[in-house]
């Protein structure tokens, strides 16, 4: 850190540690590009000199942390459900029926993949499980790599959803023995999606992708489901011609970019107009008012 006079503020090696791993276990790598000073857009000496970067630091900061209780709790949770010792699905039974049928056979044991990606889609799983653990009906684990298969009987006839680890479905029967089991293999691939993008960006950042995806590019157009095997889901083939990306979802996030990141357009415009870069006392050349 710097103070106003120049000099560095002593941050001890410790500190430095666990706002690392703060950031890391809220937003990933891209928590660890905030926090590294060589990264961060918010530069240490530019926040202590402006009020508005100081404030806008500290709501990233509480921010981290909140992302970052929720992603120890949700951990702490999917290691005691996986402390118990869960019955194997009958798969296709299971889910074409809507209801847990196990297996007597013992489920194998967890393989390198299914370890790794486990460990990393943790922190989202444990807290679908919490959900499950209130609203479902019993757990079973399936597939290989394996999935947790719960049934919430609020979700009605709605589509099933893939949190983590955890596929929260309807109890309805649905599906037949045959689709049930490439449905398997379809949200198991959403669970390495899963486990990219929380590396990525913490277990905030699948869901907004996917939402921005899917405003822009609906039903079978969407690019995560298209990963995961449009067959397999039972989503139908892509339309000809395709309907995405569509117009009003193209301006509603142009507008939330414009919004986001209008003070900087403002600074940008401002130093074209005068060649230079210019600042107001108490303020930071990118929250400087003033267009010209």
């Amino acid at each position: 850190m710097v103070d106003l006079s120049g000099r560095r503020r002593p941050v001890s090696g410790a500190m430095r540690v666990v706002w690392a791993v703060v950031a890391f276990t809220a937003a990933g790598v891209l928590g660890l590009l905030l926090v590294l000073p060589r990264t961060r857009p918010l530069r240490p000496r530019r926040v202590l000199a402006c009020d508005m970067c100081q404030r806008r630091h500290q709501r990233l900061l509480a921010a981290m942390v909140v992302l970052a209780l929720l992603s120890v709790v949700g951990f702490g949770l999917r290691v005691s459900q996986k402390a118990r010792s869960l019955p194997a699905c009958v798969a296709p039974i299971s889910i074409s029926e809507g209801r847990t049928v196990a297996d007597p056979v013992v489920p194998a044991r967890a393989g390198l993949r299914s370890s790794l990606r486990s460990a990393l889609t943790a922190p989202v799983s444990g807290l679908a499980l919490g959900f499950a653990e209130l609203k479902g009906r019993g757990l079973c684990s399936v597939g290989d790599p394996q999935i947790t298969l719960a049934f919430i009987p609020a979700a009605k006839n709605l589509p099933g959803s893939m949190v983590g680890e955890v596929f929260l479905a309807s109890p309805t029967p649905r599906v037949n023995p045959v689709r049930a089991r490439l449905l398997a293999q379809h949200e198991s691939r959403h669970v390495d999606q899963w486990a990219l993008f929380t590396v990525v960006g913490g277990i905030g950042l699948l869901p907004l992708a996917y939402l921005v995806d899917s405003s822009l590019y609906p039903g079978s157009e969407n690019h995560f489901e298209q990963s995961a095997g449009l067959y397999a889901g039972g989503y139908p083939p892509v339309p000809r011609p395709p309907v995405g990306p569509r117009g009003w979802a193209i301006a509603l996030w142009v507008g939330v970019v414009l919004v986001v990141g209008r003070r900087r357009i403002r600074w940008a415009v401002r130093t074209t107009v005068r060649r230079r870069s210019t600042h107001a006392e108490g303020r930071c050349a990118v929250h400087t008012p003033g267009w010209t």
